[in-house]
């Protein structure tokens, strides 16, 4: 028997229904079929026709898939990736989506008319060549995109395949079977020690809250979003450690949101001494401005606020570091430069891939590895320059 489970708009009302059908089990995996109606318009104020057709569609689609006759290349590739964007809307990665649709509106014209199973490596191809184009990119019509963003359209691509070959749509994923452009290994920008310290020591005659927010940057390697998300719930002055387990984000659809760390997962970090003392004056400056406000402060528990107690907008660290390093005539400060810095020197120090990427909240240390290839391959020379240096002592 087919089973049905409605499909949701954010506003909570129900647009179509996914239909399942179980078709066995395959290595002590259950097997099963997956299929999307959407509610035609005129039935929509109906719920005793919509539950009809519904059961009629459920039954359709049970007898084809126990016939092997469940037509997958009925299924037009737009339609699909828009359901799949309902799917990633359910995690709550509301800015990721948002790219992924902004990327999708330049994939559509091309692909999104066909049926999934018509889709080849040959369609996808072409795609690419064309987004390379002049003309397809929209700040600069004279020049095509870069290979970077042509390769994320093709990961939203793979996305949209994953999902289908998941369900049991398509045979494989075709786009594992395209040739998207490769771009060149990028190395992470970061500053170098003396840099930081001049940077930490202009920091001293700056307003207490931005100078704690830089200052952590510094001195933990997280993201912009996860210091602006500390709440001081997550500070352990005893221990010494904060937890990073919140990302502070900002969408033109929805506005300033909270969301978790990129990865999905909560971290915890040591600290610098200097640094607690730093927030623990910056929780007690909030709490002067909390009793300033009286009955005008709104308690969201964040570390840093704007006078109200409201969330600050992610984006003013960038604005206000812009202005900081053009006052203390500094190098061109981005925040993410923070992050490069401290993971780049745990590295170079010593510190084991393992150990790094924990610190910088990645999944899997080749993450890391990746990225800060260059870094490690300045340590392996200094590691064998020390063990050569051993023998020639001993052999000398």
């Amino acid at each position: 028997m087919a089973s049905t489970k409605p499909l949701k708009r954010k506003d909570g009302s129900v647009y179509g229904y996914k239909i399942t059908v179980f078709m066995g089990k395959m290595d002590g995996k259950n097997i099963s079929r997956y299929s999307t109606w959407t509610i035609p318009e005129e039935l929509l104020t109906s719920p005793a026709k919509i539950k009809k057709q519904l059961n009629i569609e459920a039954a359709l689609f049970e007898q084809a898939c126990k016939s092997g006759t469940a037509p997958a290349q009925k299924k037009k590739f737009k339609e699909y990736a828009e359901y799949v964007m309902e799917l990633k809307k359910r995690d709550k990665k509301i800015s990721t989506v948002e790219r992924y649709e902004e990327l999708l509106e330049r994939i559509y014209p091309e692909i999104g008319f066909l049926a999934l199973a018509e889709i080849n490596p040959e369609h996808l191809n072409r795609l690419y060549t064309k987004l390379g184009q002049p003309g397809m990119n929209k700040k600069d019509p004279r020049h095509g995109l870069s290979a970077k963003t042509i390769l994320e359209h093709h990961r939203v691509i793979h996305l949209v395949f994953a999902q289908a070959y998941k369900e049991g749509l398509v045979p494989f994923n075709v786009a594992d079977r395209a040739t998207p452009p490769k771009t060149a290994h990028k190395e992470a920008q970061f500053f170098e020690e003396g840099e930081v310290i001049k940077i930490s020591e202009a920091l001293r005659f700056q307003p207490l809250k931005w100078r704690c927010i830089t200052m952590l940057m510094i001195y933990t390697g997280a993201r912009r979003g996860e210091i602006m998300g500390l709440k001081w719930d997550s500070i352990d002055y005893e221990a010494g450690e904060i937890k990073i387990q919140r990302n502070l984000l900002y969408s033109s659809n929805v506005g300033i949101y909270v969301d978790t760390p990129k990865n999905g997962d909560s971290r915890t970090i040591v600290v610098d001494s200097e640094v607690l003392e730093l927030l623990k004056r910056q929780q007690l400056e909030q709490t002067r401005q909390r009793l300033k406000m009286g009955t005008g402060w709104k308690d969201t528990g964040f570390c840093f606020t704007q006078e109200n107690g409201e969330p600050m907008h992610p984006d003013s660290i960038t604005g206000w570091l812009d202005e900081f390093a053009k006052k203390n005539d500094l190098p061109h400060i981005h925040p993410h430069k923070f992050r490069h810095t401290h993971i780049s020197i745990l590295l170079s120090h010593g510190v084991s891939v393992i150990d790094a990427a924990k610190r910088a909240g990645h999944k899997q240390p080749t993450t890391t590895a990746n990225i800060y290839s260059h870094v490690l391959a300045k340590a392996d020379q200094k590691a064998a320059d020390v063990f050569t240096s051993a023998l020639k002592t001993h052999t000398g």
